[in-house]
Order: structure tokens, then C-alpha cells, then sequence
């Protein structure tokens, strides 16, 4: 029998959210081994009809299914189940950091401090070469989204290439440093198909605002992208508290 045949319609929405049960079911019959790694999933209209739900509950089922790690987004081709192993290694910012909670909170203090100035520095002084090398590296973030990946490497070159437009060698170095200490937390904070292509979205934003020359914008472009990811960051810390 499919797997599909084995669903059972999602609960009473008084008794508990459509989606949450949609997401106990799709859990199950993943870790059930009914929807085995790699598979794609049936489609959102195919899982409303399945559900007798609105295709939007579909959509946040999975979504919530995406920041569990259990299912990926591939744009354009539908979502997926993980592999097993990137489940297993899949790890929340807080539980990579749990050693060192207070030095990584100073970091995206830091980070806030720091890099909006450089952004509005880089406005001023980034050649059209380096604006050239920008795009492709935002590009390569997209394809890599586009693929299933989360495009964090291309995600820190982008904020390293930013401070390279400064042409302050301290800036760049100290850039570096700290995107080698928060490497870890990208993959929390790019752990799910909106939070990557929101950080495509703000990164477009910031280098628009680097090809207009406009310092200002580039420092809020900045500051609002750093203050988002403090954000997530600073939730998950309380939540494992």
C-alpha cells in the first residue's frame, strides 16, 4: 500500500491546528521509513487533497517540517526528505555554541556595531570590479538555494567582499575573523527555505545599495540584516535555556 493511502485526515481544528497535524503525520511516516531519504514528497495540491485541507495548512506543515530538518525545498521542484546522516548532523545554533553562549552574543553585538559602518564605508570606495565579483557571488548563493544548499559559504564571502570595498585591511581582517567564529550558526540560520531566501533578499537590497553609492541605505540594509539574524540567534539561545 503507498504511503499516501496510509494518511488519515488531519484532525479537528478546534482539538488542534490543521498544520500541526499535518506535521505528526508527515513526521511519522517519514521516520517511518514510508517516505524514505531523498524521495520527493507529493506535491502541495496533491497533500491538500490527501489532508482535505487548504493547500496554505499544507504550506506551513512543511515549512515547520523544514526547520525540524526533516524535508528540504528545492525551488521550482518540490521538497524532499533528508538524508539521514544531514538530519543527524544538523545542529541548532545554541547547541553548536552551548559553550561559549556569552561570547557569541558579544559577537553579534559586534557584528551590529561594526558592519553597518563598514557597508556605508564601501558605498563610498567599492571599485566596479569588486561590485562585479559581489553579484556573482550573490548569484552563486542563489544557484546553490536553487539546488537544495544553503549558500553559506557564499553567504560569508559576500559580507567579506564587503569589507574588502572598504579598503581598510584591519575592517577586512576583522570581518574574516568574525564570520570564521559565527560559521557555525549559519547553518541554523539558513536551515530553512524562507531564511535563505530572505538572506538572498537582503542581500540584494545591501548591494543595490552599494552600486547607487548610497551609504546610508547601506548601513540600514545592513544593520536590519544583522538585527534579523541576532534575532533567530537569540531565540534559539532562549528556547534551550
Amino acid at each position: 500500500m503507498s504511503p499516501t493511502k496510509k494518511i488519515v485526515k488531519a484532525q479537528n481544528p478546534n482539538q488542534r491546528r490543521v498544520h500541526e497535524s499535518i506535521v505528526k503525520q508527515l513526521h511519522d511516516l517519514i521516520t517511518r521509513g514510508e517516505f524514505p531519504p531523498g524521495k520527493r514528497l507529493p506535491s502541495e495540491r496533491k497533500l491538500a487533497e490527501i489532508f482535505a485541507v487548504s493547500r496554505h495548512g499544507v504550506r506551513e506543515a512543511l515549512r515547520k517540517l523544514e526547520e525540524q530538518g526533516l524535508v528540504f525545498s528545492r525551488q521550482g521542484d518540490g521538497t524532499y526528505v533528508r538524508k539521514i546522516e544531514e538530519v543527524q548532523g544538523r545542529k541548532p545554533v545554541a547547541a553548536a555554541l552551548d559553550r561559549n553562549k556569552c561570547r557569541y552574543v558579544e559577537v553579534l553585538e559586534l557584528r551590529k556595531v561594526i558592519e553597518p559602518q563598514i557597508a556605508a564605508l564601501a558605498a563610498r570606495y567599492i571599485t566596479e570590479e569588486e561590485l562585479a565579483e559581489l553579484r556573482r557571488v550573490l548569484d552563486e548563493q542563489i544557484d546553490e538555494i536553487a539546488q537544495g544548499r544553503n549558500g553559506a559559504e557564499a553567504d560569508c564571502e559576500f559580507h567579506k567582499l564587503i569589507a574588502a570595498g572598504t579598503r581598510n585591511s584591519v575592517m577586512l581582517e576583522m570581518v574574516t575573523r568574525i564570520h570564521d567564529i559565527v560559521a557555525q550558526s549559519l547553518e541554523f540560520t539558513l536551515e530553512n527555505s524562507h531564511r535563505r531566501h530572505w538572506a538572498v533578499e537582503t542581500h540584494e537590497r545591501i548591494l543595490r545599495a552599494l552600486e547607487n553609492k548610497d551609504p546610508e541605505t547601506a548601513r540600514k540594509e545592513m544593520y536590519e540584516h544583522i538585527a534579523y539574524v541576532e534575532s533567530l540567534a537569540l531565540s534559539e539561545l532562549e528556547e534551550e535555556e
